[in-house]
């Protein structure tokens, strides 16, 4: 039985080579448009995202500003100021607060040698490490004791470093930060960061404890201050709670949403999962189109099929063969076609992607990701070419099990 379905199979493949060349043609293209569209849509969607958290996972950031609306007795337009140790008594006053830091923001002149360029100095507790990913390569990040001692000590990007340093170990040695000398204790690992707040981006910003900050440049009140909740889900109701703490502290209406400005980066993120996934179907519903041709064109080539088998079809029938036996036979027939050219343009993607992992484009795949098979790809691409083949088989399936046996013996 087996053996003569593959047997009439392949009798009808290598009847009209050129008619099954480009029928398996259209299966083996869609089917390689399918899975590189899949896959390259993933990988920029995971390069993004990762680019995403450079800048922090889950944390939301809060911007003292005015006030733009009248409170007892007090027009709008009150500036709201809050020192770091209002910020740092969160932790106690307000639940739901696992990590946080105030953070001072200056653009300040950084000098080694004969090296000296314009960077973004930020004045944070430890806690930044964390919350920012600011993750040493080398080196350690601002500890508790610099922070009480005030000591003048940096924590500075990679790029900043390889900008000042060239190859030379950074690690102990001194630089000027607006003349005054900075001893830098670590460098950050190297990130993808595509977003950020005021300032330049981490890897080239220098970290110093926010009492050295301070102390230093005569700062009372914070750039802004960031935090991450325990509960991510929580977010929302824990900044409005810090809202209603510092409106009580420092005097203004509770509801003024401008008052204190915020960027809840885990919305951010939200919106962008929904778009990139959004983004991966309009890819995996064109590439499918691509694949749809394909499947046209296997329907057609069984058509002519059916009708050069009309004869042999009546002929089963007439000795007893079940319609149900005739459509399953042609719908295998179709099934296989459809398979056939789905596995060669697999194979064929799977060269490409394997290629291009391979070759030496490190800031293109930095921002687009490699592209890779993994088991969304996999799934996807067999879910479109099973529901395209089921398809595409079905009509010359039902159109041969249809057959009058009489007519089909008369020709």
């Amino acid at each position: 039985m087996i053996a003569a379905f593959f047997r009439n199979l392949f009798r009808d493949l290598v009847r009209q080579p050129l008619r099954t060349v480009l029928t398996l043609s259209g299966v083996v293209w869609g089917t390689f448009s399918v899975v590189l569209m899949v896959a390259f849509g993933e990988s920029v969607g995971q390069a993004q995202r990762k680019r995403f958290h450079g800048m922090g996972n889950g944390i939301v950031l809060l911007f003292p500003a005015r006030t733009t609306l009248p409170y007892q007795g007090l027009p709008k337009g009150k500036p709201v100021r809050i020192t770091p140790e209002q910020a740092e008594d969160l932790v106690r006053k307000v639940p739901g607060i696992e990590l946080l830091s105030p953070e001072f923001i200056q653009g300040r002149r950084i000098r080694y040698g004969r090296q000296e360029f314009l960077s973004t100095v930020r004045g944070v507790n430890p806690s930044f490490e964390r919350m920012r990913n600011t993750i040493a390569a080398r080196g350690r990040f601002i500890n508790d004791r610099d922070m009480e001692e005030r000591r003048r000590v940096c924590f500075i990007g990679d790029v900043l470093a390889k900008d000042l340093f060239f190859e030379t170990d950074p690690l102990g040695r001194q630089i000027l930060v607006e003349g005054v000398p900075f001893i830098v204790v670590g460098v950050m690992a190297k990130k993808l960061q595509n977003s950020n707040y005021n300032g330049q981006r981490d890897e080239r910003c220098a970290f110093i404890p926010w009492t050295t900050f301070s102390a230093l440049y005569g700062r009372k009140y914070v750039s802004n201050i960031i935090f991450r909740p325990l509960d991510p889900g929580r977010s929302a109701a824990v900044t409005q709670d810090i809202r209603y703490h510092f409106a009580k502290l420092i005097g203004f209406d509770p509801k003024d949403p401008d008052a204190i400005s915020d960027w809840d980066t885990l919305e951010n993120e939200k919106m962008f999962t929904v778009f990139f996934l959004a983004f991966n179907i309009f890819l995996g519903v064109l590439g499918s189109f691509t694949l749809l041709v394909g499947g046209v064109g296997v329907a057609s080539i069984m058509l002519v099929v059916v009708e050069e088998r009309t004869r042999e079809i009546g002929v089963k029938l007439a000795v007893g063969a079940r319609r149900r036996t005739i459509l399953t036979q042609f719908f295998s027939e179709s099934l296989t076609i459809m398979l056939l050219g789905g596995f060669i343009g697999f194979a064929l993607s799977t060269f490409v992607i394997r290629l291009v992992q391979s070759l030496p484009m490190k800031e293109v795949t930095d921002f687009v990701g490699t592209p890779s098979l993994s088991p969304v790809v996999v799934v996807s691409t067999i879910l479109v070419l099973l529901g395209i083949g089921t398809i595409s088989g079905l009509i010359p399936a039902r159109r041969a099990a249809s057959t009058n046996p009489i007519a089909a013996l008369r020709k």
